[in-house]
């Protein structure tokens, strides 16, 4: 038997991730199902790129089988995905279509984002899509409108739940869990999802099963993670240097301030390299030109903000470059993990200055794995040993 029916998976679903090159689930993937498939609230904390959104989406996609085989007048829609990112939901509306197209299935999916008129999502509802993934503004705006009514939801998930629950979406994500049916299976999934989150969420979500994943080898294996040393005024120089000597592919590069991503960018097109920015901020239609020209190749790298950038899920991402260490220590989690997916390999590299240097230690420590530290000679990535590495940090802070 294989290992997706074994969890109790319809079987036209196992036969599609057969198709689509996935044979066995993934840890996230074997704990989470079979709770889900007994309708009980999940909260599920994995590494990124650990297949949280299939987690979710194959007891979905299951149950609706389930129920249309029974009632095949279905009222919608039937689950909702809320996600923080115009990115992520189109990646997740994404998966849900290709799963359901692999299955051949009838189960329709639609993603509602902020910036399209009303009158064209009006339109689009009227499929009746069973599955609708959206960012929270444009989500509560068409609910509070009467475009989409949630009484009839099974499932309800919080994708990137942490972010979810922030200052900009709690509102809109409140209102909306306020309008679903306290009976539906509540999820929540991210790669970090601290205690004040579930706090945050008990009045809906009061007594969920907690699956709080260890590591899954991906940042600590699947992911190599180095440190450069440079003042931080001296950054951008560093940064052209590391690019010059490690030569990557695909290269995505974080800043956490806006103002720099374009400041940065501008000094790699001025050194010749195909590059472009994405602030969230921008338009729509912007940023999905951009993403895409990374996503193809005509772009071989794209910086951009934590904000901007949570969801990507671009394939082949060689290497990450942070110009800082995040203060939400959990952010350098999210920007690692865009690099290392589907069992391939990554670098996550780390232009420090001294401060950055301290605090990156218990970084590592608390997700278990290790900065090696790195040195340029003439062009060249070097590897000092941790000593000689902070002597020439302590010589450079003394000049």
């Amino acid at each position: 038997m294989s290992d997706f029916l074994s969890l109790g998976i319809d079987g036209r679903l196992e036969r599609a991730l057969q198709g689509l090159g996935l044979e066995r689930p993934t840890e996230v993937q074997r704990r989470a199902i079979p709770i889900l498939l007994q309708k009980k609230d999940v909260t599920m904390q994995s590494e990124t790129g650990t297949g949280k959104t299939l987690a979710y989406l194959l007891p979905i996609f299951h149950l609706l089988l389930e129920a249309k085989t029974e009632s095949p007048k279905m009222h919608w829609p039937n689950a909702l995905i809320v996600c923080p990112t115009q990115e992520l939901t189109v990646q997740v509306a994404r998966q849900a279509s290709l799963l359901a197209k692999a299955a051949s299935v009838g189960i329709q999916s639609l993603a509602l984002l902020g910036g399209t008129h009303f009158s064209h999502q009006k339109e689009a509802l009227k499929v009746h899509p069973q599955i609708i993934v959206g960012t929270p503004g444009r989500l509560a705006d068409l609910t509070n409108m009467h475009f989409i009514d949630l009484s009839s939801l099974a499932f309800f998930v919080l994708d990137e739940a942490d972010r979810l629950f922030s200052k900009e979406y709690r509102e809109s994500v409140e209102f909306l869990l306020s309008k679903a049916p306290r009976t539906c299976v509540h999820v929540m999934a991210s790669a970090t999802i601290p205690e004040r989150i579930l706090r945050n969420a008990e009045p809906w979500i009061p007594t969920p099963s907690v699956l709080e994943l260890g590591s899954e080898g991906v940042l600590s294996e699947a992911i190599e993670h180095w440190v450069f040393y440079a003042e931080h005024r001296k950054k951008i120089d560093m940064l052209r240097k590391v690019i010059g000597a490690v030569q990557p592919q695909r290269c995505l590069i974080f800043a956490s301030e806006t103002y720099r991503v374009q400041r940065i960018a501008e000094r790699l097109v001025s050194s010749g390299l195909q590059c472009a920015s994405i602030v969230s901020r921008m338009e729509k239609q912007s940023r999905s030109s951009v993403i895409e020209r990374f996503r193809q190749g005509s772009l071989s790298f794209l910086v951009t903000t934590d904000l901007a950038a949570r969801g990507l899920d671009i394939p082949d991402i060689s290497h990450i470059i942070s110009l800082d260490l995040p203060e939400e220590i959990n952010a350098y989690v999210h920007r690692a993990g865009r690099t290392g997916r589907a069992g391939k390999r990554g670098i996550s590299i780390l232009i420090a200055d001294r401060i950055e240097l301290e605090r990156a230690s218990k970084t590592a420590l608390k997700f278990g794995f290790v900065f090696r530290t790195k040195r340029l000679d003439h062009g060249y990535v070097v590897e000092p040993t941790v000593e000689a590495f902070f002597e020439h940090v302590e010589n450079s802070e003394r000049r």
